[in-house]
């Protein structure tokens, strides 16, 4: 009698399975149990429901045959209209159709270039630290991540330009730079208009493409916009990725890229599903036209605003000697350096017995990254921001001791 194998489908799993981690993403609904600092959660009384009610009626009633078909492989054409509308007026990013593609989310966005561009091996740069979902997104592909740092003037350019040239030195030719110039995820920080000219002028020079990032612009509390760094590139280097996420409903999950003709052919035949959702697309362009999307951003602006305030007040009277952090000028984040030899994830695991959760900063880097962590202030109210950073204060010290 044969002896019979035991098979499971762990015996079959992809490489790129086998790069990837775990699941990212936490529940919000779990999260609202606790005091959560953890992700970039829009705050769930601000979420439009009326406005989107109204919206999804009058999209349906003007063009329901279409809105719940399926559609274009470039997104539903009404959004993408409104869209160009919105960029020349908030980015200042001169763009036509032909340059637009609707994804899930501007993290398929950013899925779909790393497709585009990149093999496993092939050598990419990003700041450090950086988006959890890029840190995945790129150890899914199979890439060769050289890091390039940040300080408070935004992304390290001759660290980059010293990168690059020891790059091309060694035969290799690196596919992208990836960067959030805007209130940087996770750190706050914004890149100088000087920086963004330098990142193009690299991009030209060594021919690769920039990955341009730029979910939380609209919610800037002070200072002026500086420019996009696409609207600084004539050469078709450089693309722009966004999202409704922040600034209407992450539960739509729309987002845009903006390139060349040429690269968004290439991104939309790599779109499985083919037009992202056109009965949200249809919803979210009523919600644009209407005038609600900028009586929204404004309203979060100021709400935002606020509880950034209540966070950097909270820790200025709560943090003991030894903790730095960042004050960004718009955006979700603070980004937090630990005193020598403390543990994010340590502290993290001590926190949450307490109720309060946050993001350690290994999740941010390629490699390391324990002694800082990130909190954000978008998904808690000000009452639980002074109290949950009282409490991650304590826990500080005692970690301390």
């Amino acid at each position: 009698m044969s002896e019979t194998l035991s098979h499971t489908v762990d015996d079959l799993y992809s490489a790129r399975v086998r790069r990837a981690g775990p699941p990212r993403l936490g529940d919000p609904r779990r999260s609202a149990s606790l005091i959560s600092f953890l992700a970039g959660f829009p705050d769930p009384s601000s979420l439009p429901k009326a406005d989107v009610i109204e919206a999804t009626r009058v999209a349906l009633e003007r063009d329901g045959e279409w809105a719940l078909q399926y559609g274009a492989s470039q997104g539903y054409q009404r959004l993408r209209d409104e869209l160009l509308i919105k960029l020349r007026r908030d980015q200042g990013i001169e763009a036509s159709d032909e340059n637009l593609l609707i994804t899930n989310g501007a993290s398929q966005g950013l899925d779909l270039l790393v497709q585009a561009l990149c093999d496993p091996g092939d050598v990419v740069l990003s700041e450090e630290p950086t988006w959890s979902g890029a840190v995945a997104c790129f150890r899914g592909a199979g890439a060769e991540v050289v890091t390039i740092p940040l300080d408070a003037e935004g992304t390290d350019v001759e660290a980059l330009a010293s990168e690059l040239a020891s790059i091309v030195a060694s035969g290799r030719q690196p596919k992208f730079f990836y960067t959030i110039p805007n209130f940087q995820n996770p750190t706050g920080v914004t890149t100088t208009l000087a920086r963004r000219k330098r990142i193009v002028d690299l991009a030209h020079e060594y021919g690769f493409v920039v990955i341009e990032d730029d979910a939380y612009s609209d919610l800037r509390y002070r200072g002026r916009r500086v420019p996009t760094i696409y609207s600084l590139d004539d050469q078709g280097l450089v693309v722009y990725l966004s999202t409704f996420s922040k600034i209407m409903a992450a539960g739509v999950r729309l987002g845009w890229v903006v390139a060349s003709p040429e690269l968004i052919g290439t991104l939309s035949s790599l779109k499985a599903e083919g037009g992202t959702s056109p009965f949200a697309g249809a919803v979210a362009a009523e919600f644009c036209a209407s005038g609600t999307l900028v009586e929204h951003i404004a309203e979060l602006t100021a709400l935002y605003a606020s509880r950034h305030d209540a966070m950097l007040d909270a820790m200025t009277a709560n943090m003991p000697d030894g903790v730095k952090w960042t004050d960004p000028d718009g955006g979700f984040f603070v980004w937090v350096h630990l005193p020598d030899a403390l543990s994010a994830q340590a502290l993290a695991a001590r926190t949450r017995e307490q109720g309060v959760e946050f993001l350690p900063g290994t999740a941010c880097h390629f490699d390391g990254g324990d002694q800082t962590l990130r909190l954000s202030y978008s998904f808690a109210d000000e009452a639980q921001i002074r109290e949950g950073i009282a409490l991650l204060a304590n826990a500080i010290r005692a970690e301390m001791s």
